[in-house]
């Protein structure tokens, strides 16, 4: 099984883009969280969110080879539960259904990692420190702010047992807890 510094190690040999590589971060940190919740195992869960878009910036092009390019790479490197994961949170394009947990735990925490952090960004020092719930739960319900975050992603969270305000406070306490990673 591929370990958290192998993980990294191939994402830096893939990922040339530091925003990229930041989000890739935060989906993992957000994976983790729900894990806890949800009496996961936080390393393939954390796992799962740090190589869902090792491929991106080979597939960005072309959406329906993106997470099926990543499944590739990480054959043998990952467990199944993982590949469908990464495969399922492109399922518009890959056709693999989000249907277990870590699937659509998958789907919620990659675009709710795109809202937090848009939210950290309007704060006045643009810190993940003064985002508080509120605010992002108030960004949620505003269509007109962070127009490309899918909200209807984000409610997948309801599917895997939480409800949207309990998941949105989950990302944004997970981000805060790597806030200098992320460089917010």
């Amino acid at each position: 099984m591929l370990t958290r510094e192998d993980a990294l190690d191939l994402v830096d040999r893939k990922v040339s883009n530091e925003n990229l590589k930041k989000h890739m971060l935060a989906v993992a940190q957000i994976m983790k969280s729900i894990s806890s919740e949800l009496d996961g195992d936080q390393k393939r869960w954390e796992l799962c969110g740090l190589v869902h878009d090792v491929d991106y910036e080979e597939t960005k092009d072309d959406p329906s080879r993106h997470a099926l390019y990543s499944a590739e790479m990480l054959e043998d490197q990952v467990c199944d539960e993982i590949i469908k994961a990464v495969k399922s949170h492109n399922y518009e394009y890959t056709g693999v259904e989000p249907d277990c947990k870590m699937d659509k735990a998958l789907v919620a925490a990659d675009a709710a990692s795109g809202l937090v952090i848009a939210t950290a960004l309007v704060m006045p020092n643009r810190k993940l420190e003064e985002a508080r719930p509120e605010s992002v739960i108030k960004k949620f319900d505003d269509p007109s702010f962070a127009r490309n975050v899918d909200r209807d992603k984000i409610l997948f969270c309801e599917e895997f047992g939480m409800d949207k305000d309990e998941f949105l406070t989950l990302s944004l306490e997970a981000l805060q807890q790597i806030d200098e990673e992320l460089g917010l």
